[in-house]
């Protein structure tokens, strides 16, 4: 892996875990709108809770954000110790899934989070680095 690439996958993986971080943060206490979007749900006491608790914020029982502040560091331990790359990509590849999924469910139900779509370009850009790779 080249220089440059290895900075945007560590950028990337940062990223994603502070999007986790702040999406698990917006599921228990309010979340500025500037982090969500003015437009995403109702506005409580000057932020959002309302989308970080839907059952789409918990597709497999716990949080997905949860989920992605263990993900996150956990891929970035594979790619230090040199996993084998088959376990990194299925597991990118699961997440991807993940993303595509709630994706769709934003798009459909025309909800803005920037929180969200952070995160889903993150799990994007690790599943292509990891599929070129």
């Amino acid at each position: 892996m080249t220089g440059l690439l290895a900075l945007i996958l560590w950028t990337v993986l940062g990223i994603g875990f502070v999007a986790a971080a702040i999406a698990l943060y917006g599921r228990y206490r309010t979340l500025p709108a500037f982090l969500t979007g003015p437009n995403v749900c109702k506005l409580e006491a000057g932020g959002c809770q309302v989308l970080f608790r839907t059952k789409n914020a918990a597709l497999l029982g716990p949080p997905n954000s949860l989920f992605g502040v263990f993900y996150y560091p956990l891929l970035g331990l594979g790619l230090y110790l040199h996993w084998p790359h088959p376990l990194l990509l299925g597991a990118a590849t699961f997440a991807f899934g993940l993303t595509l999924w709630l994706a769709w469910i934003l798009l459909r139900d025309k909800l803005e989070c920037r929180v969200c779509w952070t995160g889903h370009a993150c799990n994007a850009a690790l599943w292509t680095l990891l599929l070129v790779n």
